[in-house]
């Protein structure tokens, strides 16, 4: 059940990366073992399927435990809200993390460098073997912060915040949007693949980018998409 060697041609900058596509071949395999390279890929409904109806589930507790209806829905909005920053935070500094020991990065670079460097369609989204782990943790601090009943419209509110990320990636990855809201998605997403990593780590809003800086100024000159 050892995971297979990764080629690391794939690095900031090199040729390679920058021609970096959404392909529905399954390219780079991580696992010897069956179950385990499985577990590495989603079906894009999955997510939807898992988290869609524990957020509704959590929201309606919320309701059923008395908080009230106005209460409870502000919860599910502000968690929503705060997701945007931890997405920002997730993505800027645990998934651009850059390992420096070899068996470290070996472990780590499933998490994200493999997306930079191939965008396989069922790696677009969260696979249960990544997203759980970080949802255990999440919820864990947040109960420490807000306990309970609060916690259940909050976080049912979160997890929306996270499955609209979720889908907007997949969309800027695989869809030519038409809208100029979509077009701004797809560019922003796009420009931090291959015009520099350390742009627009935020997916689903450009927030906490221009608050921390990290987006293109106007008129900037970037390299070529």
């Amino acid at each position: 059940m050892r995971a297979l060697k990764v080629d690391y041609a794939f690095r900031r900058g090199s040729a390679v990366a920058k021609k970096a596509r959404v392909t529905r071949e399954r390219e780079v395999r991580l696992y010897e073992n069956n179950f385990l390279e499985a577990l590495t890929r989603v079906h894009p409904a999955v997510p939807l399927c898992v988290w869609g109806p524990i957020s509704i589930g959590l929201i309606y507790l919320g309701y059923h435990l008395d908080i009230s209806p106005i209460w409870t829905a502000s919860l599910a909005v502000i968690g929503a809200f705060v997701w945007t920053f931890a997405e920002y935070c997730l993505h800027r500094w645990i998934f651009h993390f850059e390992p420096k020991n070899d068996k470290v990065r070996d472990f780590y670079y499933p998490m994200h460098q493999l997306h930079h460097d191939v965008q396989e369609w069922d790696r677009l989204v969260a696979p249960p073997m990544m997203a759980v782990p970080f949802i255990l943790v999440l919820v864990t601090i947040f109960y420490l912060l807000l306990g309970t009943p609060t916690l259940f419209p909050f976080f049912g509110g979160f997890l929306i915040g996270y499955l609209f990320y979720d889908y907007i990636h997949f969309y800027t990855h695989f869809i030519t949007p038409k809208s100029r809201i979509g077009k701004g998605l797809r560019t922003r997403h796009l420009q931090h693949h291959f015009a520099g990593d350390d742009i627009w780590y935020g997916v689903s809003s450009p927030l906490w980018d221009y608050i921390f800086r990290t987006h293109v100024p106007k008129g900037a000159k970037l390299n070529e998409l």
